[in-house]
């Protein structure tokens, strides 16, 4: 990876890991602790999912031909361990299902919250 492109995945993981603590701080206060705590491992496995996420993509992305396919399978494995991961822990009532998703959904907002500053803090630059 580049320097830039380095500072940007770093930059993306410190706004997932933020905003799954404020969603779980929020959660805590609003809804109590096992409230708090689905939400917290909603948040943990999404921050968890996109490290592991944006490391097999670099494997990915950066290697030969030859060492591609191995990768793609973990790709595909990865996904499959996260929704298995995710059904045993509701189906076994282990988080309420709606904190757990807010947690969850964490990453996605970071995601998008982060593009919107990147691409303003590129803009600025231009002039």
């Amino acid at each position: 990876m580049t320097a830039p492109s380095k500072q940007a995945a770093i930059r993306m993981t410190v706004f997932v890991a933020a905003f799954g603590l404020v969603t779980t701080v929020g959660a805590f206060l609003v809804g109590g602790s096992h409230t708090g705590v689905s939400t917290a491992a909603g948040a943990a496995l999404a921050l968890a999912n996109f490290l592991l996420l944006r490391t097999i993509v670099q494997k990915i992305v950066l290697g030969d031909m030859h060492r591609k396919a191995p990768v793609i399978f973990l790709l595909f494995l990865k996904m499959g361990g996260v929704m298995g991961l995710v059904a045993v822990m509701i189906l076994r009532q282990w988080v309420e299902p709606i904190a757990f998703t807010v947690g969850l959904s964490s990453l996605v907002v970071a995601l998008i919250v982060n593009s919107f500053t990147s691409t303003r803090d590129s803009r600025q630059n231009e002039y």
